[in-house]
């Protein structure tokens, strides 16, 4: 009588295709939803992305004015004017910024201005206080010339009435937002910033405070997806730590999905028969457990549930927070409506020689520096899953090919973290 035979879980985690790195974080990228849009005071949108393009309803400046302190002139009553043989005007009268012109300037002419103000008319020209002197009254020694049109910033020059300034996707830092207010928009509709439950699982954590027990570790991933996840502009939402029980770790899960728009777990999504987070996941909507050619971080999980994105990141402090660095991050920039999503990367030489024995390539924590706008790389140590301190010297990464042995000097991949 034959028995039915239990198949080992890693024969069928084996089974599961090997995926890129840009397969995997293309799959994961098309299944991204962008997040609805709100409408908000620009007081409070620091850090929020455009949903709609802004034009201009009016010039910027409104009018020609005076780019420093000075004289307005004639361009042409000045051209001869020397400091050993200057040119005398009669002033007219002194324009301060924010008042209009009351006088045109005319030949033989000049008007006292004040920086921002308008030019008056018949004025071409701007001399700089400091090559005048006043002498009288209503007269102006001028030591310089000037030509035509010189020191005055003319209405439009900045940006033109019907222009558009900004484009959907902008994202709105100090000078987008002072650039707002130039043109009397008070308001912008933006996309809202992804807000996202963070969950560490497992018996073995200990939170902090308290005694660590033997066999037990500090619960260190939670404060680090939640850290990443404010660099990323999203709003973290601290969920704790989920036990090995199915009905617990569920009840949690659940209870972080109707509060946020994503959910980040760490931990249980590896080879492990037992696991409670790999059934629960799986209850919750369409999951992928995904293995993917890349170290750290091999295996991940992601799906979609009640239309929010969930990532199942390893336990691993390093593994983590890489996996976060590139596929989480460029998600949740998506879902809050930015347009570029990774990372620059750029060419660094190898300060020292370096070895990919797996199969995998392999995103090695480095120090990145610069001259001369040239880069190098240099490790931080032992690359281990579990060193965090790799990561803690690091500034960059670096991309080592499967199974590339490299020297020092060769060219590689590489990117900063911050």
């Amino acid at each position: 009588m034959l028995q039915n035979v239990r198949v080992p879980y890693y024969d069928k985690w084996r089974k599961i295709k090997m995926l890129s790195v840009d397969e995997a974080r293309q799959r994961m990228l098309n299944t991204i939803p962008v997040l609805s849009t709100e409408k908000r005071g620009i007081l409070n949108c620091a850090g929020y992305v455009l949903a709609e393009a802004v034009s201009a309803p009016e010039h910027i400046p409104p009018f020609d004015n005076s780019a420093m302190d000075g004289f307005a002139v004639r361009a042409v009553d000045v051209k001869a004017a020397t400091e050993e043989n200057p040119t005398v005007l009669s002033v007219v009268e002194t324009i301060a910024a924010g008042h209009a012109p009351t006088k045109q300037v005319l030949s033989g002419q000049a008007a006292r201005i004040m920086t921002g103000a308008m030019m008056p008319e018949g004025a071409d020209a701007v001399v700089m206080q400091e090559v005048t002197e006043l002498f009288s009254r209503d007269s102006v020694k001028i030591f310089e010339n000037v030509s035509e049109n010189q020191n005055v910033r003319f209405a439009g020059e900045s940006v033109k009435a019907g222009e558009e300034v900004m484009p959907p996707g902008k994202l709105l830092r100090a000078p987008e937002i002072s650039m707002l207010a130039s043109l009397n928009c008070a308001e912008v509709i933006v996309h809202r910033k992804p807000t996202v439950a963070i969950v560490s699982t497992g018996d073995e954590l200990t939170p902090l405070g308290e005694r660590l027990e033997p066999g037990k570790i500090r619960d260190s991933n939670r404060y680090g997806l939640y850290a990443q996840v404010e660099e990323a502009g999203g709003v973290p939402i601290d969920m704790g730590i989920a036990p090995d029980d199915e009905a617990e770790t569920e009840r949690i899960f659940r209870d972080a999905l109707a509060k946020a728009d994503a959910l980040i777990t760490s931990g249980g999504v590896s080879v492990g028969e037992h696991d409670v987070v790999k059934s629960v996941l799986a209850k919750l909507g369409e999951i992928n457990f995904w293995r993917v050619a890349m170290k750290p971080g091999k295996p991940q999980a992601y799906g979609i549930a009640d239309g929010k994105p969930i990532f199942g990141l390893p336990g691993n402090p390093v593994s983590s927070l890489v996996v976060f660095e590139l596929f989480v991050r460029p998600a949740l920039l998506k879902m809050a409506g930015h347009t570029h999503l990774l990372r620059p990367t750029f060419k660094a030489v190898l300060a020292e020689s370096v070895k990919n024995r797996d199969g995998r390539v392999n995103y090695m924590r480095a120090i990145l520096t610069e001259q001369d706008g040239h880069y190098t790389a240099k490790t931080t140590g032992p690359q281990g899953s579990g060193i965090l301190h790799s990561l803690v010297l690091a500034n960059g990464l670096i991309t080592i090919p499967a199974g590339a042995k490299l020297a020092a000097g060769a060219t590689v991949d590489a990117q900063f973290l911050d």
